[in-house]
């Protein structure tokens, strides 16, 4: 991996260690990516009020959310890059951006009873899954999603049965 840009705001930095989010991203890529990868990646912790900007600008929905992905490219698809020949993948080798909503982890820490550090990790991995090319579009692709989120929460010590289970309660 070339590099791992975390940016948290001000009002954040204390409630995240970052050791753990860049842990979290490498395990992520490492358990998502079933081809060999090599890509940057960039992560905003930030407020609700720049989820809900960036949601409205993007998704045409007027609310905040608790984590947005902007792959870079559309060259993976289920953890396997599918064009490795375009100048894009080639010259840049730039995965994407995460933008996480921390208001929104703590609210769903409470609702879920995960726990902030669960929660942040869960949906960390599950942005870095979407820049990966993983959806939950549908029962198939939504069961894969979990089931590569458990198997990091796994790697990374954490309670991967909680996880399982809160992400099996989930709506989407």
């Amino acid at each position: 991996m070339n590099k791992i840009l975390i940016s948290i705001d001000q009002d954040f930095k204390k409630s995240i260690n970052k050791k753990n989010i860049r842990n979290c991203i490498m395990s992520s890529i490492n358990h998502g990516a079933l081809d060999n990868y090599d890509e940057s990646v960039s992560l905003s912790i930030t407020s609700n009020e720049k989820l809900e900007e960036l949601n409205d600008n993007f998704l045409g929905k007027k609310e905040p959310t608790d984590v947005l992905a902007f792959p870079f490219n559309n060259n993976w698809k289920e953890g396997k890059v599918t064009n490795k020949n375009i100048a894009d993948y080639e010259n840049f080798k730039y995965l994407g951006d995460i933008f996480i909503s921390f208001p929104k982890i703590k609210e769903q820490a409470k609702t879920h009873k995960t726990g902030i550090e669960l929660e942040l990790n869960i949906i960390l991995a599950h942005g870095v899954l979407h820049l990966l090319g993983y959806d939950h579009k549908n029962k198939i692709m939504k069961q894969k999603m979990i089931i590569k989120t458990v198997e990091i929460m796994k790697h990374l010590k954490l309670d991967h049965i909680k996880a399982k289970l809160s992400l099996e309660s989930r709506n989407g």
